[in-house]
């Protein structure tokens, strides 16, 4: 479904132009002449972009930008605006209201495709994104490792999972827990950085589920490094009594208070070789039984199929 685009302007030389352009790539294109009909079809249409003259009757590109800002049904559709003011204090102003781009009249009707393309896809990925990691989400996720299903090439996935961390959360409080799963992302980019490629791959699926997409030579240093800073640093999560006992008390599924050991963390990995996978569901099912034999294990461990 291609991405709906609101032009608002009262030029209608330039609502035209732009029209014409945007369907001309494949978008669906809904146009407005002043500030009050543009706000209006944002919140009857909630289009995926916004194209705002600043200079419009009625209300303002600045007013109305402010006011999709303030909606919370509209705050986080992306604003790129129209100006033929070239002032800095112009532009300070829209930013300071919500505008995500700029550009200026006269422009290159293939200009703003470039930068409306752009904008959609670091929101799209702002969107999926986590808000505890900053690590990009299930989205993400499925886009990047369709992407490499379809180039052909080599590759591996991480399915890593921390272990005992939901009696943990239960019993230390979801602030505390929030902590691990934070310190948990650092550690996957601290290895990354260590031992991975440049286009590795980190991802956060949700709660303490990451994916890492490497390469199959890197596998061995990046699972090793893992647990080496997980195993250093996890224990330093609990009081003093917990760690030099290595158990917590904690309630099981069935409600039952039992030991629980000191946090682990188990990664499940699937090399993927060119023809052996169709589906990214498959790629990640794969991982995901791997993991499942790693958790058999005591301790932080990994498996590999």
């Amino acid at each position: 479904m291609s991405a709906k685009i609101l032009v608002a302007d009262d030029d209608t030389e330039i609502v035209e132009l732009l029209k014409y352009t945007f369907e001309s790539e494949g978008y669906s294109v809904i146009t407005a002449s002043d500030g009050e009909e543009a706000l209006s079809l944002v919140s009857e249409e909630h289009p995926d972009i916004v194209v705002l003259d600043v200079n419009m009757p009625k209300l303002t590109g600045f007013e109305v930008c402010e006011k999709i800002r303030e909606d919370g049904a509209t705050c986080l559709i992306p604003i790129m605006m129209l100006t033929s003011f070239s002032k800095v204090k112009d532009r300070i102003t829209g930013i300071k209201l919500g505008a995500d781009d700029y550009i200026e009249k006269p422009f290159e009707p293939f200009e703003i495709v470039a930068r409306v393309e752009g904008l959609l896809k670091r929101t799209k990925e702002s969107l999926s994104a986590n808000p505890l990691t900053g690590l990009p989400g299930n989205v993400t996720i499925e886009a990047e490792i369709r992407k490499r299903l379809e180039e052909g090439n080599s590759f591996s996935v991480i399915y890593m999972d921390i272990d005992h961390f939901k009696a943990y959360n239960d019993k230390c409080g979801f602030e505390k827990g929030d902590n691990v799963i934070r310190l948990a992302a650092t550690i996957i980019r601290a290895a990354a950085a260590a031992v991975g490629n440049r286009n590795d791959f980190i991802g956060n699926i949700g709660g303490d589920d990451f994916i890492i997409v490497t390469t199959s030579d890197k596998i061995q240093d990046f699972v090793n490094i893992i647990i080496k800073y997980f195993d250093d640093m996890i224990p330093l999560q609990y009081d003093e009594v917990t760690r030099l006992a290595g158990y917590m008390m904690g309630w099981n599924r069935q409600g039952q208070e039992v030991k629980f050991s000191l946090m682990s963390v188990s990664l499940g990995v699937a090399n993927v070789e060119k023809g052996r996978y169709n589906h990214y569901s498959q790629v990640v099912e794969q991982a995901k039984d791997m993991l499942k034999k790693a958790k058999l294990k005591t301790g932080s461990s990994y498996e590999i199929g």
